[in-house]
């Protein structure tokens, strides 16, 4: 034995883009998580929902006795759902319910959860010939943690179809949908914003609304939001989610000091500012005086 210093994990340096070399320290896994009010579905009631909405589309390998993680491949990301007899806890799951107009009232439904499935995902490139996954084709670091958060939303809308689930919970975008609002929005929409980024809007006075997001950093961008605004809480919501499905299908990248055209004549100017609402940096939007447009 010898006394060479071993390397300590925590000096690491932070993980970096292969072709930019841009610091990539903000990606974060793509996970999701269902609750149930019932203890937790079995592995083979999960993998038998996958089947029969997957089969044939995508490659589906159920969970087993040693190992009751069923897997699904879409494309180039492979989805892991995993059952776990116990609720998520701390009470995180029915914070994140906070302000959403979608519950209307009946978040107290999530304190009844008993269980989850965790679902998750990460890209494992192809498969070659010996049947082991291969290190992925390089991909924008932006554009994967777009299609693994997407492979995931598709897994767990395809799941809510479990007798018992009543929720999911999304910790790093800070926000806890009703199940079948989150099946919704998955079905309806190529890229379902409330499914991925949390989105809220309310009454800032009594005249004016305000709108932020949470969970924009998991995508390597900045959280939006627009304070007093001279519109209801639902057109204000509606313009954020517009932008935000913009920001990821478009691949754009909203920077400070950008003009952004949202329809009409309105121009909407971004600053870098620290959100009230989270108390971390995001791009404020601002109506652009004559004079800036």
């Amino acid at each position: 034995m010898t006394d060479e210093k071993q390397p300590d994990p925590t000096e690491q340096s932070p993980p970096t883009d292969p072709q930019t070399g841009e610091d990539l320290s903000w990606r974060r896994p793509a996970v999701a998580m269902l609750l149930f009010d019932r203890p937790a579905p079995t592995y083979r009631e999960v993998g038998e929902v996958l089947a029969e909405i997957f089969e044939g589309t995508y490659e589906v390998d159920p969970g087993r006795d040693d190992d009751p993680t069923s897997a699904v491949t879409i494309e180039d990301a492979t989805v892991f759902a995993t059952p776990l007899d116990e609720p998520i806890a701390d009470g995180e799951a029915s914070r994140y319910t906070n302000d959403l107009a979608v519950w209307n009232g009946g978040e107290a439904v999530v304190d009844t959860h008993r269980s989850q499935v965790v679902v998750a995902a990460m890209r494992l490139g192809p498969v070659g010939d010996d049947g082991e996954p291969g290190d992925p084709e390089y991909m924008d670091p932006r554009l994967e943690a777009l299609r693994c958060e997407l492979a995931v939303a598709h897994v767990v809308a395809a799941l809510t179809a479990l007798p018992g689930a009543i929720a999911v919970s999304i910790g790093g975008a800070a926000t806890t949908l009703p199940a079948a609002a989150y099946r919704d929005f998955v079905a309806g929409n190529p890229i379902p914003v409330p499914a991925l980024v949390g989105v809220r809007a309310g009454m800032q006075s009594e005249s004016t609304s305000c709108a932020y997001t949470s969970g924009l950093g998991r995508f390597g961008r900045l959280d939006l939001e627009r304070l007093d605004v001279a519109a209801p809480p639902g057109a204000v919501y509606g313009q954020i989610c517009d932008l935000v499905a913009y920001t990821l299908g478009s691949g754009t990248l909203f920077q400070p000091g950008q003009a952004l055209e949202v329809g009409g004549p309105e121009q909407l100017l971004t600053s870098l500012e620290t959100s009230p609402f989270t108390g971390l940096p995001a791009l404020r939007l601002t109506p652009a005086s004559a004079g800036d447009a």
